[in-house]
């Protein structure tokens, strides 16, 4: 079975376009595939300050090569630091306190 790579583009964006963080990613990871390596780091920052650890990577990388500006990787920090503080809460911390024991 052929993946349709048109057709999964389509439905990643309007994914990412409803505020989906993975479809955001993974418009980033198909447009890098392309060599379009500005636009899979747009894709990315977006998806980092939404909290996406993977994305914050890439766009890492993408700022060591020189793709990615000093002020674009500082902004995504700054972004998806606030993402995650705004995610914390008692109950989460106490919830993965008590699962993550089981891995």
């Amino acid at each position: 079975m052929e993946v349709d790579k048109k057709k999964a583009k389509h439905y990643y964006e309007l994914a990412a376009i409803g505020g989906d963080i993975h479809a955001r990613h993974n418009l980033g990871c198909m447009e890098g595939n392309s060599g379009n390596l500005h636009r899979a780091m747009k894709h990315f920052i977006m998806a980092a300050k939404a909290g996406d650890e993977i994305s914050l990577n890439c766009v890492k990388v993408g700022f060591m090569k020189g793709i990615v500006t000093k002020d674009e990787y500082a902004s995504t920090l700054r972004a998806h630091q606030l993402r995650k503080d705004e995610m914390k809460s008692d109950s989460r911390e106490k919830a993965e306190a008590y699962y993550g024991h089981l891995s």
